[in-house]
């Protein structure tokens, strides 16, 4: 018994450290969403950039060539310009995007465009090449960190990745972007770009509602190390009890 009391207490000491290095892939489902601020310019002096708003509308098979994709559809909303995504729900990689402006204009992605690749962990390294303006440009991203990051939406612990691009082959330091990506939201929370080391623009989250998570629940994240430490006191407590319960025999 004693020993099955001990190996428990180790468990639990055990468990959040090891889920805690590893953030895996969200879990979208539909009625999920995410709200955003965007500002450009020098922060205290930025000029406010609109609105995004992105929200999973449920899924769909979508076929290309002859891969039939399992996708999250969500609706992005910029401003005034709206798209449709469709995820791959394996890797969250884009499979085809639909937007309306003056008019519908579909984009395919073959093979799936992955900007964040899971599971992300401190020290984890990969690219990814993105097409723009007839030119394509690689990213170099990385997880460099982990970092408590407040929000309009609240605190969050969060992985950071920074990207570096790449236009012509060579990385550009002056220029490269920084991802705050928190589980609880299940999404980026904020991301900033930096231009001569001086912040030019940022995206901050306002609410969301990602599973049992929203903005106007409390911070679980925060909560569940005291849980952890009130049951370990206890098992201490039951341990101890038992000792002296052994000792009087």
């Amino acid at each position: 018994m004693r020993k099955l009391i001990v190996l428990c207490i180790m468990a639990i000491l055990a468990f959040p450290l090891v889920s805690a290095s590893v953030l895996e892939k969200p879990d979208w489902r539909e009625g999920d969403y995410w709200e955003y601020r965007v500002g450009y310019g020098v922060e205290g002096a930025e000029t406010a950039g609109g609105e995004i708003t992105t929200r999973i509308l449920g899924t769909e098979n979508v076929t290309i060539g002859n891969t039939t994709y399992h996708c999250i559809v969500a609706k992005e909303k910029v401003n005034a310009s709206e798209k449709t995504v469709y995820y791959d729900e394996e890797s969250l990689a884009v499979v085809k995007e639909i937007s309306y402006d003056n008019e519908t204009e579909e984009k395919i992605y073959d093979p799936p465009f992955a900007f964040i690749q899971y599971p992300i962990f401190i020290g984890k390294k990969w690219n990814a090449t993105v097409e723009w303006k007839n030119t394509s440009i690689i990213l170099q991203l990385e997880c460099t960190g982990r970092e408590n990051v407040s929000t309009r939406a609240g605190k969050f612990d969060c992985y950071v990745i920074k990207v570096n691009y790449a236009p012509n082959g060579t990385v550009n330091p002056d220029f490269y972007q920084i991802f705050y990506i928190s589980g609880k939201a299940g999404n980026v929370v904020r991301t900033e770009g930096y231009a001569n080391s001086t912040l030019v623009g940022y995206r901050e989250l306002l609410s969301f509602h990602y599973g049992v998570y929203s903005n106007k629940q409390p911070d679980y994240a925060m909560v569940i190390p005291f849980i952890a430490v009130g049951i370990f006191i206890l098992l201490l407590a039951l341990l101890k009890s038992l000792y002296k319960f052994g000792a009087g025999k």
